[in-house]
């Protein structure tokens, strides 16, 4: 399968402090995946690489086969970024701005486009110093999913936008994805919206990827016992909790005919205990 990202071996050093330790993911087509990790983790200097803003001191970045801070122009315009705070170009009229940045392409919007602006609810005659930061945000978004990139790279996208604007946008978003068969990334601290959109999790904690987990697999295989389980039940502990509980791997459908003491867990718990 050719991937549209292949991050390999990278590793990354700031000030003899380091960043990123060995991180080697692969992204699938049509796939969204979260990026989660506590402050200082090393997600936004990922993305980073990604972009082709930060080169790593060793490993590879590659997109769609090409090295990411030595990308065509062809393959940048087919990358989307929404990043966590829209800065600059605040003298534009919301309208100007999709007009200069529409400008550099020979695409015109379709019907997504027109989707994304609707839910924005923007006046297009606003100028952008005016805009309030959830508005901003929802610019952002806008000018990232114009003309349908078939990369998506999202960083906190939804830390500024009021409850209603969120689920409409986690919503809508998933939907582009399947529509399109685009492949998204998602960074953000909001575990709940991803968990429901997500097709894979990956967690960082000091610059290594110390989880790699498909949502599938979590629901079927990942629980959460008050109690540490007999040995022959082929149980893989994965951290066990200051309550006594224990997070464990392996389970299977006949475990559920047992009197186990399986407890409620989501993807934020299941963060929580692997990262605190």
């Amino acid at each position: 399968m050719s991937f549209p990202v292949s991050l390999s071996g990278v590793c990354k050093t700031c000030d003899s402090k380091k960043i990123l330790d060995d991180i080697t993911v692969f992204l699938r087509p049509g796939s969204i995946n979260a990026l989660l990790g506590p402050n200082g983790a090393g997600k936004t200097t990922l993305i980073g690489c990604l972009l082709g803003l930060l080169t790593p001191d060793s490993g590879s970045v590659q997109i769609w086969g090409e090295k990411a801070d030595a990308l065509s122009d062809s393959m940048r315009l087919r990358i989307g970024f929404v990043p966590q705070t829209m800065t600059g170009l605040t003298w534009f009229r919301v309208q100007e701005l999709k007009d200069y940045l529409a400008s550099f392409r020979n695409s015109k919007e379709d019907q997504e486009d027109r989707i994304w602006a609707d839910w924005a609810a923007l006046d297009p005659k606003a100028r952008i110093s005016t805009l309030s930061g959830g508005e901003r945000q929802r610019l952002a978004i806008v000018l990232a999913l114009r003309f349908s990139p078939d990369l998506i790279i999202l960083d906190e996208p939804v830390a500024s936008l009021d409850p209603a604007a969120r689920r409409d946008f986690i919503d809508l978003l998933s939907r582009h994805v399947q529509r399109r068969e685009t492949t998204a990334l998602i960074s953000s601290h909001i575990i709940s919206d991803l968990e429901r959109i997500c097709d894979r999790f990956l967690f960082l904690q000091k610059g290594r990827l110390i989880g790699d987990l498909a949502a599938d697999v979590f629901t079927r295989e990942i629980r959460r016992l008050a109690v540490w389980p007999d040995t022959h039940l082929g149980l893989r502990i994965i951290s066990d909790q200051p309550d006594g509980s224990v997070w464990v791997s392996g389970w299977r459908p006949e475990l559920d005919t047992l009197d186990l003491p399986v407890l409620s867990g989501d993807m934020e718990a299941y963060f929580l205990a692997l990262t605190r």
